[in-house]
């Protein structure tokens, strides 16, 4: 015998962008279910958990302390030879504080704030197909601890990740070629020397297109992780992460948690939109190709998503003519900046390690106004000739 469900707004998945879309769904007058197919919100950890202070701007909410594992003030840059660059205040004129969040407590409470708010939570429940009903209505077959759930629902937000299920089962074109997908490994490690840096490690024997990372979450305890394009090595992510923990810098650190994933570092969806559908967050590919994070624009995404979601309730219109205002919401606010970190990450990728060697030094004559990663490139261009021509495409 199934379970059988009616809602006006279904959210499949519960991360930062899907317990944002529910939360202001459901304040919008909106009856919303929300399903996620783990046990526990925020585990396991998907990310580095890196965000600057502007994410809780975009929550409309307070900073909870809880929320915060570390502050970090500035970043440090590493190239293949070693050349360190520490962008801090003191190089960077306008600095703002990013922090490290404790992601196993943060995503918790944005579910919870959900909750608080009216939207009705089902743990443990995997999507398993959906369907368009002859009647307009959008209908899931789900599993809960092995019973069969059916969820009818006005309109669907699929916020389900990087693999999403939800968008190709309602007609949203998801696939990404290989080489837009970075494979991502990362330990959280105790017993290190830490100070108050974001650490970042580049270079081809390093970590193939992409950079290995240290996040400080306290005084000896931290992210390290790694992410490769795939297609660059025939080697994986692990074995890469595994040969840099043989360093010097890794001296005495002792891993405790593992995780694993990937994260799309492609430009966005053409169409993040459907008849009766939205896709936020990793789902729609909003993630910042230059650096693979991804927290802030789900969390932007699923609240403009909650937002229309919930007027197209009160207009009784699901069409994808008028959900288009979604994305066009998005792209006012962050699209120029996702369509500039593309066009930067195909220009790292591309830099072999004397030209990110030169990069660095070139940096370390440089002062800047913001700590934003497409200033910082831009700076470089200008200040070295041999690398103008590289950033030339960027540039323009």
């Amino acid at each position: 015998m199934s379970k059988k469900l009616t809602c006006d707004i279904l959210v499949v998945g519960m991360g930062p962008g899907g317990s944002t879309a529910a939360r202001y769904a459901v304040k919008g007058g909106a009856k919303v279910i929300a399903i996620d197919k783990r046990a526990e919100i925020g585990t396991p950890i998907q990310c580095a958990e890196g965000v600057s202070e502007s994410v809780f701007e975009k929550l409309e909410i307070e900073p909870n302390p809880r929320w915060i594992s570390r502050n970090v003030p500035y970043v440090r840059l590493v190239s293949p030879s070693g050349h360190v660059v520490d962008l801090n205040d003191e190089r960077v004129a306008k600095a703002k504080f990013g922090f490290v969040l404790d992601r196993k407590v943060f995503d918790k409470d944005l579910a919870t704030f959900a909750v608080i708010e009216g939207v009705e939570l089902h743990l443990k429940t995997r999507f398993v197909t959906g369907e368009r009903l002859e009647n307009g209505m959008m209908r899931v077959h789900a599993r809960q601890f092995g019973e069969d759930v059916t969820i009818d629902a006005k309109m669907i937000i699929a916020a389900d990740g990087v693999a999403s299920r939800v968008g190709p089962f309602f007609g949203i074109k998801t696939f990404i070629p290989l080489k837009h997908i970075e494979s991502c490994v990362q330990y959280e490690m105790t017993g290190m020397g830490l100070d108050d840096a974001i650490e970042m490690y580049f270079g081809k024997d390093v970590a193939p297109g992409g950079y290995v990372w240290i996040f400080p979450k306290s005084e000896d305890t931290a992210n390290v992780g790694i992410g490769i394009i795939p297609s660059l090595t025939d080697k994986n992510a692990k074995y890469y992460l595994d040969k840099f923990l043989e360093t010097p810098r890794m001296k005495g650190a002792r891993f405790v948690e593992l995780n694993a994933g990937g994260v799309p570092v492609s430009r966005p969806l053409k169409e993040t939109y459907g008849d009766s559908i939205l896709l936020v967050g990793d789902a729609a590919r909003v993630v910042n190709p230059l650096t693979g994070g991804g927290i802030t624009t789900a969390i932007v995404s699923g609240k403009y998503a909650g937002k229309i979601a919930a007027e197209a309730v009160s207009a009784n219109n699901f069409g994808k003519e008028y959900l288009m205002r979604y994305q066009e919401l998005w792209k006012d606010d962050f699209g120029k900046s996702l369509e500039l970190f593309f066009r930067a990450q195909e220009v790292l990728v591309s830099m072999s390690d004397k030209e990110l060697d030169d990069a660095a030094r070139s940096m370390l004559k440089c002062d800047f106004e913001t700590l934003n990663e497409v200033e910082l490139l831009k700076a470089v261009a200008k200040t070295n000739v041999k690398l103008l021509l590289k950033f030339k495409k960027f540039l323009n």
